[in-house]
């Protein structure tokens, strides 16, 4: 999985979507999930309030190299 995190200035149209007071930046995330041998699966993108969000991760990553050759 690769994910991109960045904070910028919103559009219009989310200032009023998101409902965001003057100044508020977003924080948008851009994220790709991959298999083993590379085929994407997953793409998302999302754009948050900045001062609404909290972003805590717990999974476990399998070990993909495990297995490959010259790997124990």
């Amino acid at each position: 999985m690769k994910e991109t995190p960045f904070a910028r200035t919103p559009t219009s149209d989310e200032v009023r979507l998101l409902q965001l007071p003057p100044g508020e930046p977003v924080f948008e995330l851009h994220r790709t999930t991959y298999t083993a041998s590379g085929t994407v699966v997953e793409y998302a993108m999302g754009v948050h309030a900045a001062s609404r969000l909290a972003w805590e991760y717990d999974f476990k990553v399998p070990d993909s190299a495990k297995g490959e050759k010259g790997q124990q």
